[in-house]
């Protein structure tokens, strides 16, 4: 039930939607405020924050390769004195460390639960916000599931960024840092006659691309496999879903065998694609255990001959080791990211998705003119239609030319066609933009509309009323609609919408309408889960309570039709007629799957081989 009907906000008729951009482009346009906007400076100081201390990681990652080098060269000489001062030095390292990782972890994790808020709280506004998140339900395209992209790819978008973002930048000052150090310990070596500086740069890069291109074929197959498993996994969850939410039929049919043995299959088909994913990662783990080792043992036996030569310290020679394995590492960050990369680019499109289908429907529910539904709201005396064509959500016709007045004090009844019906009722209650004309409606606080369903907050049984009005008006209230069992319960805090049945539900409109006394009803389908006497008991109710209100039951009506002073039944428009040819080729568009360029990040997710 809406005591409030949506405003709009007027927008040119011929304003059209924007192609979808690239994801990058797109999640940068949905994230740019949190930047940018002005007084928000606390994700730029956490930002600022952030990059110093990655800045501090990287220094004592230096620091430490420097210690390394006095410590093996104070062993070179036996000096005991200068052993015990690294072995000092190191101990601050390490309290260092601890300090500048655990600042790192606090730091992140602040900016991103800020950052999830803010895009959490912008798309559920977006989303929530004037039935835009009931108009979006009814487009084609690939939003579905709202809930699971707004709990949790928005979380990924916010956590895989900055994680990506971070861990790319220490990348990237970690190159810059070794590489100089590699390059000044790696000397000149002489090969073939030929003088070849900073050789261990050079091999360091060579072990880093052989090992990426190995892990690259390694990896491709258990990226698909891990996809597979993720799809046979989500498809397990539903059947359990779906047993769930059937539970009473499955009882009464005495189902339960043929159930679990749905739920079985959909288990037994998970085994393979475990196996496969258990074969590659097997394979993945065993190089990958493998180059570890050799990038730490590798350097020293190059540098070795340098060593026993007396050109390279021991010192020096510890030190390019670890330089090594640093450069090697960083150079190693587009592999070994690749999942993570994958994964956050789907969940910043499903986001985009979501995003954009709400910005289709914001549009479309804008517009105004001789091409658009105008709800005009001038204080006046009756309720009605004028010129009124609507259409489905894909464009096409439903009603054709209706106009209809209901004036104070009658009770008009409009049935016949179902869709048609429902349709006429939400484009009357607000929430339906799709067709052209006028429909004039009284002031909101003048007017009340009631769905099929009432919406149910949580809390109390009083909340649930939505009325200030002393006990014993509520529990009058709650007597005259058949709910005096829930009397003695006002301040009682359960799941109402579980615990009542449709016809309950029903009641508590009427008891909700009583209590607002307005002078306008709009039901919609708001009896037909009762039965024919208690269907004909709510409306003598109002008529009773209310006898200078209009009142438009638009739908079904178990009950009898003498209650009302009109009836109008409805026929809906011829099939496949175009009313609204924008919007019909823009549903056409979200049908039909966007071709796009393949990206490296797609090129790189994709598995070999069928």
């Amino acid at each position: 039930m809406n005591s409030a009907l949506p405003q709009r906000v007027p927008m040119s008729d011929n304003e059209v939607l924007p192609p979808p951009p690239h994801f990058l482009r797109g999640f940068i346009r949905l994230t740019k405020p949190y930047w940018s906007e002005p007084g928000l400076w606390r994700p730029r100081i956490l930002v600022g924050i952030l990059l110093l201390v990655v800045c501090a990681q990287v220094a004592l990652a230096l620091r430490l390769n420097l210690w390394s080098a006095d410590l093996f060269n104070a062993l070179e000489r036996r000096s005991t004195e200068h052993a015990f001062a690294q072995i000092g030095i190191f101990a601050l390292i390490v309290m260092g460390t601890m300090a500048v990782n655990t600042a790192h972890l606090y730091t992140r994790r602040l900016l991103d639960i800020d950052w999830r808020r803010w895009l959490t709280t912008r798309v559920v506004h977006n989303w929530m916000n004037e039935a835009r998140h009931y108009q979006a339900g009814l487009i084609q395209g690939d939003h579905a599931n709202p809930d699971g992209r707004i709990a949790e790819d928005v979380r990924i978008c916010t956590e895989g960024a900055i994680d990506l973002a971070s861990s790319l930048f220490s990348c990237i000052l970690m190159l810059v840092t070794f590489v100089g150090i590699l390059w000044s310990l790696s000397g000149v070596v002489s090969v073939l006659g030929v003088n070849i500086p900073g050789h261990l740069v050079l091999l360091a890069m060579l072990y880093a691309g052989i090992g990426t291109t190995v892990a690259f074929v390694l990896g491709r197959p258990l990226v698909r496999a891990t996809n597979t498993r993720q799809t046979r996994e989500a498809d397990f969850r539903l059947s359990l879903v779906q047993a769930l939410g059937a539970a009473e039929p499955i009882a009464l049919a005495r189902g339960e065998p043929i159930a679990r043995q749905h739920i079985g299959s959909h288990f037994e088909d998970i085994a393979p694609v475990w196996r496969d994913q258990s074969n590659f990662l097997a394979r993945l783990v065993a190089f990958s255990s493998g180059y570890t080792t050799l990038a730490a043992v590798f350097p020293i036996l190059v540098g070795t001959p340098r060593f026993l030569s007396g050109a390279l310290t021991l010192g020096g020679l510890m030190q390019s080791a670890q330089a090594f394995q640093q450069v090697t590492s960083a150079l190693s960050w587009p592999v070994d990211n690749l999942p993570r990369l994958a994964e956050w680019r789907a969940s910043v499109e499903r986001v985009l998705a979501l995003d954009d289908a709400v910005a289709t429907v914001t549009i479309e529910a804008a517009r105004t003119g001789a091409t658009a539904i105008n709800l005009d709201r001038e204080g006046i005396a009756w309720l009605g239609v004028r010129d009124l064509w609507i259409a489905a959500p894909d464009g096409t016709a439903m009603i054709a030319d209706l106009s209809m007045q209901v004036a104070q004090g009658e009770r008009v009844l409009v049935d016949g066609d179902h869709d048609a019906a429902a349709a006429l009722f939400r484009v009357v209650a607000g929430i339906w933009p799709w067709g052209r004309g006028h429909v004039d409606l009284p002031g909101d606080d003048h007017m009340i509309a009631v769905g099929r369903r009432p919406y149910l907050s949580e809390g109390s049984l009083r909340q649930v009323l939505l009325a200030d009005a002393p006990d014993a008006d509520l529990i009058a209230v709650l007597d005259k609609v058949g709910l005096s069992h829930l009397a003695e319960r006002l301040d009682h805090e359960a799941d109402w919408d579980l615990m009542l049945n449709g016809a309950d539900l029903q009641r508590l409109s009427f008891a909700r309408v009583l209590l607002f006394k307005p002078n306008w009803v709009v039901l919609g389908n708001a009896t037909d889960a009762l039965d024919p006497a208690s269907a004909d008991t709510m409306l003598q109710l109002l008529v009773e309570a209310l006898p200078d209100a209009g009142m438009f039951l638009i739908g079904s009506h178990p009950g009898s039709a003498e209650i009302f002073t009109r009836r109008l039944s409805l026929e809906r428009a011829a099939d496949g007629e175009v009313l609204l040819h924008e919007v019909h080729a823009r549903r056409a568009a979200a049908h039909t799957p966007r071709a796009r360029r393949a990206s490296i990040v797609d090129w790189l997710r994709q598995g070999f081989g069928n």
